[in-house]
C-alpha cells in the first residue's frame, strides 16, 4: 500500500513576493507536491565512517575468535579425552559459526549496509558438563537495510552458509560413527535427540539407532541446533528477517506471535517433563518479540519467484535441522 504525503501549500504572499503571482491564482492541489512510498518510520540513520574498521576493532574481533577456539578446544578436549578430538570438535564448530555469520557479513557489504565483523562469545566451565564452549557469534547491523530483497539476501544468508557446512561435517562423522554400547542399568544418561538431518544420513549409510557420539558428530549437532534456533520467524532472528521479506510487516507480526505460542505449548510440556530446553528460550523470543522488527526503506519491491525458490529451500534446512526437544533425560 502506497503512503501519501502532501507538503503544505505554499502562502500566497510569498508567491507574490517572488515574482510568481500566476501561480497564486492556482488551487492549491495544482501545485502540492507528492511523494509515495514513505515507510511508517525511519530507522536512525548512521553514516559510514571510513575508518570505522580500525586495527584495534580488527583485533578486538580476533581475540575473540582467538578465546571461542581455545575453548571449544577446552570443550571437546575434556568431552572426548584427547586434544585430537578437542581439536575436532572446535574447528568443525568453528567452521560452521564462521560461515553462518560470514554469510550474513558478506551479504551487508555486498547491499552497502553497515554491519561488524563477527563478535563470538567464548564461554567454558571447568566441569563435566554437557556444554558447547561457545554462546555463538553475531554480526551487527549499524545502517537501515534499503530494501526487501536486501533483508532476505542478508537474513537467509547464514543459515545457507552455515547449512553448506554442516552438510558435509555430518556425512563424515556419520561415516566413521560406532555403534553406542548398551547402558548401564542404573546409570544416569544424557540423550541428545537426532535432528532429522542425521536420520537421514543413518537410514542411506545403514546405521543403527543408537551413536556412540563423536567429536565431529557433537559439533554438527550444536550446528544443527543453532541454525534451527535462528531459523524461527520471530523478531528479528533470521527466520524473522526471511519471514518479514516474504510476507511484509503484518504477515511477520502474525507468523511471529503464532510461533511465539508455539513456543510457550513447548515450554510448558518441557517443563511438566523436567526438559528445559524451551524454557530458556522463551525467555530469549519474549525479548525479540517485544522488540518487534526495524521497517526496511523499500517496503514494496517484490522478492521475486528465485528468492521464494530459496525461501522453500531455507524453510527445508529448518526442518532438516529442528529438534523438538534437543536434550532428555
Amino acid at each position: 500500500m502506497e503512503n501519501r504525503f502532501l507538503f503544505p501549500a505554499p502562502a500566497s504572499e510569498q508567491l507574490q513576493s517572488a515574482g510568481e503571482s500566476r501561480l497564486a491564482d492556482l488551487p492549491p492541489e495544482q501545485y502540492q507536491t507528492v511523494v509515495y512510498r514513505l515507510p511508517h518510520a525511519f530507522p536512525d540513520q548512521i553514516e559510514a565512517k571510513p575508518g570505522d574498521l580500525t586495527v584495534g576493532r580488527v583485533l578486538w574481533h580476533l581475540t575473540l575468535f582467538g578465546l571461542t577456539a581455545i575453548t571449544t578446544l577446552l570443550v571437546g578436549w575434556m568431552l572426548f579425552g584427547s586434544f585430537q578430538s578437542g581439536f575436532i570438535y572446535s574447528m568443525s564448530l568453528l567452521a560452521v559459526l564462521t560461515s553462518h555469520e560470514m554469510g550474513h557479513y558478506i551479504a551487508c557489504r555486498w547491499y552497502g549496509v553497515q554491519a561488524t565483523p563477527p563478535y563470538f562469545i567464548p564461554f567454558f566451565i571447568p566441569l563435566p558438563v554437557i556444554q558447547a564452549g561457545t554462546f555463538g557469534a553475531f554480526i551487527k547491523i549499524k545502517s537501515p537495510i534499503p530494501s526487501r530483497r536486501a533483508l532476505f539476501d542478508i537474513g537467509i544468508a547464514g543459515p545457507l552458509a552455515g547449512f553448506v557446512f554442516i552438510l558435509p561435517i555430518a556425512l563424515i562423522a556419520h561415516y566413521f560413527a560406532q555403534a553406542a554400547p548398551p547402558p548401564v542399568s542404573g546409570d544416569e544418561m544424557i540423550y541428545l535427540q537426532d535432528p532429522l538431518l542425521f536420520k537421514f544420513l543413518q537410514r542411506i549409510l545403514h546405521l543403527p539407532s543408537n551413536l556412540e557420539l563423536n567429536p565431529a558428530m557433537f559439533a554438527v549437532w550444536i550446528g544443527a541446533l543453532m541454525t534451527s534456533l535462528n531459523l524461527i520467524p520471530v523478531g528479528q532472528l533470521d527466520g524473522g528477517h526471511v519471514t518479514y521479506s516474504v510476507f511484509g510487516r503484518r504477515g511477520h507480526k502474525i507468523i511471529s506471535m503464532g510461533c511465539y505460542l508455539l513456543v510457550i505449548g513447548l515450554a510448558i510440556y518441557g517443563a511438566l517433563n523436567s526438559m528445559w530446553n524451551w524454557v530458556v528460550w522463551l525467555i530469549l523470543l519474549t525479548f525479540l518479540i517485544r522488540a518487534g522488527h526495524p521497517p526496511v526503506i523499500d517496503e514494496e519491491e517484490p522478492l521475486g519467484p528465485a528468492r521464494m525458490i530459496v525461501a522453500i529451500i531455507g524453510l527445508l534446512v529448518f526442518i532438516l535441522c529442528f529438534m523438538p526437544f534437543p536434550i532428555s533425560l
